[in-house]
């Protein structure tokens, strides 16, 4: 095959590293079809046969970063203790493989990846250029789907744990920093809103402080996240559901919780949480109902000096002076905003409050990144290019971006579409495809100038897949791989 490339006119280092690339794809799947063959074959020799009926083989496909594995394996009629009969398949348990299309635990991470920053239709473009295994858009959303289900119902049951108060993480931390903000989506077809093409997208993170990661930058430390469409009381559930996943909460003995005053963000709040009024939003929302600059100012002055009635009464007087009524009703409308989350108004910092001190290499510091954390999270990927979304549909992305955030996306990926070469019959598989020398010689006469070199991870620590794959070397098809 590489003779053939060889020999071809203008040939470029371009397309002679991309033929190479697709014929080391070609060989690795072969490979991999034999050491999932012999891994069965070895199964059906082993296997309690008063247990295990041996009824012929049916052929299946694994895609993977290579491309499409086609393999066989044996199918078995098994009978449980009440007699009622079941066919299995030995190598499929062995594997822990999943059902989500039978995709490879590799490539559903770089699927998941793409589909995280890009359209599905990039995605699968993506993952088509950059690996052997060509994918369609459907394919894409086929993985994003699944695995979104699978993330919700496991918050489903995580939340009833945590009501039970039967879930309980391993970090403990004195202080608990959340805030929430919900992003609108546009919702396409029959799943519209009535009052509208778009439907709020709750979002809401919680760390235990800021670290930091350059001379004037830093970052949350230990971040977890959690989206959805739920009702305020069902996120509220599966938002603390998260956070018992990963901390103690029962050694909390603070939460200071940052939001724009929507009512679901306040929801749950007891005396152990302090919310704050987000800074952004405040900013926003003066911005918006006062036109005189010298007004904005005086506003700002107040609330910085943490003068709140008298912002309120100031924002009240304007509102009566004026015989504009736009205006008055924008000036009415901030002196309701302000006056609803008065208890926010004051950062924090400035309450007088007896803050645990943070843990070494922790900082506490203002509050009022969740306006980026929803661009980061959800608005980057979901709110661009135009597009619009089934509610189901863009629930299940949504999980699977707040996994992103919370860094357990390929977590995810792992524990829903596990494909798993046990260590033990890694070994036996190495020594049968060992045994398979390649011949010294290629037909008759002297091999002749023969680009030689060590085999892969030579003189390197020995791990099993490493062990692996030196041995696919000594296989007839890698013996092709010289040029002459």
């Amino acid at each position: 095959m590489l003779d053939i490339i060889l020999d071809e006119k203008d040939l470029s280092f371009n397309r002679l590293e991309k033929e190479i690339y697709a014929y080391g794809c070609q060989v690795a799947c072969e490979v991999l079809k034999n050491v999932l063959e012999t891994m069965d074959k070895k199964l059906t020799e082993e296997r309690d046969k008063s247990k295990y009926r041996h009824k012929g083989t049916r052929k299946t496909t694994v895609k993977t970063l290579m491309g499409e594995v086609a393999f066989s394996r044996v199918v078995y009629e098994s009978t449980d203790d009440e007699g009622n009969n079941a066919y299995i398949y030995l190598l499929d348990q062995l594997l822990g493989f999943d059902t989500i299309g039978l995709i490879s635990t590799n490539l559903a991470k770089r699927i998941v990846e793409n589909a995280s920053i890009a359209s599905y239709r990039d995605a699968a473009d993506n993952v088509t250029e950059l690996s052997g295994q060509s994918i369609s858009h459907g394919g894409v959303w086929n993985v994003v789907q699944a695995l979104g289900q699978r993330v919700k119902k496991e918050e489903t049951e995580l939340a009833k744990l945590a009501e039970k108060n039967q879930l309980r993480g391993e970090r403990e931390v004195p202080v608990l920093f959340e805030e929430a903000d919900g992003v609108y989506i546009n919702i396409q077809g029959k799943d519209r809103p009535k009052s509208g093409k778009k439907l709020e997208m709750k979002v809401a993170v919680a760390y235990e402080g800021w670290k930091k990661a350059g001379k004037d930058r830093y970052e949350l430390v230990n971040k977890v996240a959690c989206a959805g469409f739920e009702d305020a009381p069902e996120f509220y559930k599966r938002k603390e559901a998260m956070i018992s996943r990963e901390y103690n909460v029962d050694e909390i003995q603070m939460r200071i919780l940052n939001g724009d005053g929507a009512a679901w963000i306040k929801h749950g709040i007891d005396d152990t949480v302090h919310y704050q009024l987000d800074p952004f939003h405040k900013h926003k929302a003066i911005l918006r109902s006062v036109r005189d600059e010298e007004q904005r100012k005086t506003i700002l002055n107040l609330l910085g000096d943490n003068k709140i009635d008298d912002a309120l009464v100031y924002i009240a007087g304007l509102a009566n002076d004026t015989e504009d009524e736009k205006e008055q009703m924008r000036l009415k409308v901030l002196y309701k905003y302000f006056k609803e989350n008065r208890e926010g108004l004051i950062p924090y910092q400035e309450r007088g409050l007896d803050i645990p001190k943070p843990s070494a290499g922790i900082e506490y510091r203002s509050l009022g990144t969740m306006e980026h954390h929803i661009c980061d999270i959800i608005a980057q990927r979901m709110k661009h290019r135009k597009a619009s979304w089934s509610i189901e549909g863009a629930n299940n992305l949504g999980k699977l971006l707040a996994a992103k955030a919370s860094k357990r996306l390929y977590e995810v990926v792992e524990r829903y579409s596990k494909i798993v070469l046990p260590e033990e019959k890694t070994a036996e598989i190495i020594q049968i495809l060992s045994a398979s020398k390649a011949p010294k010689k290629d037909g008759k006469g002297k091999d002749g100038n023969i680009h030689k070199g060590q085999r892969p991870f030579t003189n390197y620590p020995v791990t099993n897949g490493r062990k692996a794959i030196r041995s696919m070397f000594n296989m007839r098809n890698f013996s092709d791989l010289i040029y002459r």
